[in-house]
């Protein structure tokens, strides 16, 4: 079984880092756009000095790696670099792919589409595109800079540069291409049909509960709580389930308690208990 997990995961690797290749050569550099991270490093020594993505971002991802390897699990350390490699060798063999689109309204829509649903193939098997996420790692291990405002940083830096050498016009596509990198990249790590996480407050939460696991299939926890005001202890109920049922479990909150509180939380990921995703 763990085999099994672990080739579907190198799969998706490979073939997120091929959706990320043509994304690259068929879009961004059609239009001369920049990128964050190792990918933004290399298009801007392709744009200054005439030198292969492939290559560039192959030796910078290699040489991070090496000094970040302990920053990173066993696990995702060995995917990020089937991921890296891969990501290289497809940037060279599809570098010749040039769709002769003109338009940079289209190229940004397309590319960012591209590497968005690529990196989230990568991400979703716990890979990471390596470069700025293990300098992320690295500078949240001697900080307290969290990783994701460090990795922001760093790629925001990245594609700034790009100002040195493409007009500022280049630049604001770039910024827009990666906003939509980041949606079709939240799209594919989230499914298409994302989880919500619900916090019910009511005298009835032990029927609620054994309701909702009676006709969902899902279960739930019951929480001791104070409330702050009257400082009454009560039951709150916490409960995750997918957005086509979250309806449903509306309608059954509402048939034992009318006067329930209930607040609704978007969910980024779930793991086991009847949840499925690529891990």
């Amino acid at each position: 079984m763990l085999y099994r997990i672990h080739f579907k995961n190198i799969c998706y690797c490979i073939l997120g880092t091929f959706i990320i290749a043509i994304g690259i050569n068929a879009f961004i550099i059609a239009s001369n756009l920049g990128e964050g991270g190792t990918v933004g490093v290399s298009l801007n020594l392709k744009y200054t000095l005439g030198l292969s993505p492939a290559l560039t971002s192959l030796i910078i991802n290699l040489i991070l790696i090496v000094v970040g390897w302990k920053y990173l699990s066993k696990t995702t350390a060995i995917y990020t670099l089937i991921t890296v490699i891969s990501s290289s060798f497809f940037i060279g063999i599809t570098e010749p792919l040039n769709l002769h689109i003109e338009s940079d309204f289209i190229n940004t829509v397309f590319s960012g589409v591209l590497i968005g649903i690529g990196s989230g193939l990568v991400i979703a098997a716990r890979s990471t595109l390596g470069g700025t996420s293990v300098i992320a790692k690295i500078i949240n291990k001697y900080t307290e800079i969290k990783t994701s405002q460090a990795l922001f940083v760093l790629d925001s830096l990245i594609v700034l540069s790009f100002l040195i050498v493409l007009p500022i016009e280049k630049v604001l596509y770039t910024i827009v291409m990666l906003f939509i990198v980041e949606k079709s990249m939240s799209f594919v790590i989230e499914g298409f049909n994302p989880k919500k996480a619900i916090t019910i407050i009511s005298e009835a939460n032990t029927k609620i509960s054994n309701q909702i696991n009676r006709e969902t299939g899902r279960g739930s926890t019951l929480l001791n709580g104070v409330g702050g005001f009257g400082q009454k202890e009560r039951q709150v109920l916490y409960v995750v389930v997918p957005q086509n049922q979250l309806s449903h479990i509306k309608k059954i909150v509402n048939s034992h308690d009318e006067h329930a509180f209930l607040v609704i939380h978007d969910v980024r990921d779930v793991l086991g208990n009847g949840f499925m995703n690529l891990q």
